[in-house]
């Protein structure tokens, strides 16, 4: 008898170093393990194999595919590791072509076809993978259903892509269970404990996806499901906890609530999460601190009211800069995201990024630029003549946020990617490196640093 019914890979990014990397895969692939976990209790047998990590290998897949011989092997990828999941996907198909390979992700839900005509991706999943994922498995291991009747997949029939309908999403977050972290081995990870308490974001911001992978619509766990999830981790031995909510604070009544349960019951955790400036008070920071929050990530991401307006963040300067003087006030440790080279920057307004940036260093902020990346599914990728952008590069490899793939009205590519080393050069109060040698040492020192609190690198496929 098999031991394993399906495999579950994360692909990994073939730039260990880049920051949406390190933020994606130095944390335990949890969207995997929320559907392992699902199948599990719909008594399927699951392998999750995290490219991610440095020690997995293909050798390690070879063998599990020898020893087992499931019929279905899924992929998760995102832009950025697109290219090493279809490699991955290849390589199953080359040893055994009668494997079902299916993959998902926020990349394919948008991009489906090109994975399609490839050749060696026979399904995607779009969105949610959990019931999903089930039905895949009702059907290709017990004969139960059809292709035709599994909603939220696409696939090629008789020559032509077909999608069937999207799938609802799931409403009670609640009735999922707690990921189980046996799975894989948590301690390879540089935060180890992480928690998802909802799905989507309220937020409209032109370049993340996250609104339209969730409907537009934004569903949360409860505060009594969030603190079962958090002593599970404890009993595990893990007391610092990293909530991978794009906006934890984004249902106030609910965070309170948690809050308030975490300091009640003496759970003596540390964590961090990421937040909107438009939303916290120094009263819920105070809060936020006693309960054991240690850092807060908020998303800057311009340097000027003009820009923030473009971006649709709807928040103010104002805001911007009253939070972070709070947070140092209560010395509660801070990391700022800013974009340099969006639709519509200028040198000038490059500039006045790069100055608030300086100000919130001098408040105690951790800051990281990134370029602008038209990713599938966002606003700005498809709206492209509606911002007068030109994508120049289609290699989703380089989708890094570390490298210029579009031109601007204003700004070429090659522009953009030096204005980006001139944002670091800035911060680290440097003149701009000799050679390119220098300045990736300086970019290795930064990120570090940074991922001593949000991560670590993966490796290479």
């Amino acid at each position: 008898m098999n031991e394993v019914d399906i495999i579950l890979i994360t692909a990994p990014s073939p730039h260990p170093l880049s920051m949406l990397s390190h933020r994606v895969q130095g944390l335990p692939p949890l969207g995997l393990c929320y559907i392992a976990t699902y199948l599990k209790q719909n008594g399927y047998k699951v392998k999750i194999l995290d490219f991610s990590i440095r020690k997995v290998t293909l050798f390690d897949l070879d063998e599990v595919m020898q020893n087992n011989h499931p019929k279905l092997i899924g992929i998760s990828t995102t832009t950025e590791t697109y290219n090493c999941g279809m490699r991955i996907a290849k390589y199953i198909k080359e040893k055994n072509a009668a494997t079902t390979v299916f993959m998902g992700g926020c990349h394919v839900t948008y991009e489906y076809e090109d994975a399609l005509n490839s050749g060696v991706v026979d399904i995607v999943s779009r969105n949610e993978g959990e019931i999903t994922t089930k039905e895949l498995c009702d059907l290709y291991i017990n004969n139960i259903g059809s292709l035709q009747e599994i909603d939220g997949i696409s696939y090629i029939k008789d020559g032509v892509i077909v999608s069937n309908q999207d799938r609802k999403f799931i409403e009670n977050l609640d009735s999922l269970p707690i990921p189980d972290r046996s799975f894989f081995d948590i301690k390879e990870y540089g935060i180890p404990a992480s928690i998802s308490t909802s799905r989507g974001c309220p937020g409209q911001c032109i370049f993340c996806a996250a609104s339209g992978l969730s409907g537009g619509r934004y569903r949360r766990r409860s505060a009594e499901s969030i603190i079962e999830e958090i002593k599970y981790l404890i009993d595990l031995g893990f007391h610092h906890i990293q909530f991978v909510d794009d906006t934890l604070t984004a249902d106030l009544k609910r965070l309170h609530q948690v809050l308030d349960m975490i300091i009640e019951q003496e759970l003596n955790i540390t964590f961090v999460c990421e937040s909107r400036v438009d939303i916290v008070t120094f009263e819920l920071l105070e809060k936020l601190k006693k309960a054991g929050c240690k850092m807060i990530q908020y998303g800057v991401e311009a340097g000027s009211q003009e820009m923030l307006d473009c971006l649709k963040k709807n928040i103010t300067m104002e805001q911007i800069l009253r939070v972070f003087e709070w947070c140092n006030q209560l010395e509660i440790q801070t990391a700022s995201c800013l974009i340099i080279g969006q639709p519509y920057d200028t040198h000038k307004t490059i500039q006045d990024t790069i100055n608030i940036a300086l100000k919130l260093q001098e408040l105690g902020a951790r800051i990281v630029f990134s370029i602008s990346t038209p990713y599938p599914g966002t606003y700005m990728y498809n709206h492209t003549d509606e911002f007068g952008i030109k994508i120049v590069d289609h290699d989703f490899d380089n989708y890094t946020t570390q490298t210029a793939v579009y031109d601007s009205k204003n700004l070429t590519a090659k522009q953009i990617h030096n204005l980006f080393f001139q944002a670091y050069y800035a911060l680290n109060k440097v003149q701009p490196p000799e050679n390119i040698k220098k300045y990736r040492n300086m970019m290795k020192i930064r990120q570090e640093d940074y991922l001593h609190d949000f991560g670590r690198p993966s490796a290479v496929l």
